[in-house]
């Protein structure tokens, strides 16, 4: 579901049309927007009025999204539902086929509710990363750096109905099957200029219509300027501290610390600080 967003859309929409066909990818247009519409051409878009009160939108939106979700499952083995700067990857080095891979784990005796990919959150190393990113070129390569943040390690791949907690990090399921070889890419720090320039426009209009007083109650509660520009400018400037990808105690600690907030279980493990570097085998993925 999606309103505004050219640079991730066009990067979410090539990379499932390398496994499915347009009719079975979905894109919720909230709004309408002309070019969602365009990028999104073949798909199966669904045009969504654009609610401007703005009251619980992330909230509401989950709902939809879980809704829509779940009726799917009716009908697929399983339905990744994602935020548009998410994306479900398959390590290279079992293999390239994503669509096989669940398909062989819809074969078993016992199929999970869902599926947990994960977290890798990208973190663009301003130092170290200075190719720019241009389109359709991949961004694996140019970008390696990321780091661990258990919020991200969602259930984003189901096989049947599923309520969603808002956000998508968590869900109402007791069963948690962290899978070990699949990965939830989150790139809302991938390039520094691009998000930078996109967290001010979220700002803006988060605020647009707001008294001074409420704006400065939003900004304290942690959608300000500062505290986004601040935590991306810290991590952007932190060099990896090793290249890898399997980390066992922390996804040993995603469940053994994981969060109960009835009816939603999310993963436990929180953001440590480190700064790691995914190995070359990831390089082109997307």
């Amino acid at each position: 579901m999606v309103h505004e967003e050219d640079f991730f859309l066009e990067r979410w929409v090539a990379y499932w049309r390398r496994f499915l066909p347009d009719d079975a990818i979905y894109v919720l247009n909230h709004g309408g927007n002309a070019d969602v519409a365009r990028i999104a051409a073949g798909c199966n878009v669904i045009r969504l009025p654009y609610d401007r009160l703005k009251k619980s939108v992330n909230q509401r939106r989950w709902q939809i999204l879980s809704l829509h979700a779940s009726a799917l499952t009716g009908f697929y083995h399983w339905v990744a539902c994602n935020d548009v700067d998410e994306l479900v990857v398959l390590d290279p080095e079992v293999s390239t086929d994503l669509v096989g891979y669940l398909m062989d784990i819809s074969a078993r005796d016992k199929v999970p509710p869902a599926l947990t990919c994960f977290a890798i959150e990208m973190v663009h190393n301003v130092k170290s990363e200075t190719e720019r990113l241009r389109p359709g070129e991949p961004i694996l390569g140019p970008r390696r750096c990321y780091r661990l943040n258990s919020n991200y390690a969602k259930p984003c791949l189901i096989s049947r109905p599923t309520e969603y907690k808002a956000g998508g990090h968590g869900a109402n399921h007791r069963q948690i099957t962290i899978d070990p070889h699949l990965y939830n890419f989150h790139l809302r720090f991938i390039d520094f200029d691009y998000c930078m320039s996109r967290f001010q426009r979220s700002l803006d209009r988060r605020l647009s219509g707001k008294t001074e007083e409420e704006r400065q109650k939003m900004q304290k509660a942690g959608w300000g300027w500062a505290s986004v520009e601040g935590t991306f400018r810290a991590l952007s400037q932190r060099a990896p501290v090793a290249e890898t990808i399997d980390h066992p105690e922390f996804r040993k600690a995603m469940i053994e610390k994981a969060i109960s907030r009835p009816p939603f279980t999310l993963m436990g493990g929180g953001r440590p600080p480190e700064i790691y570097r995914l190995p070359e085998r990831f390089n082109g993925v997307f």
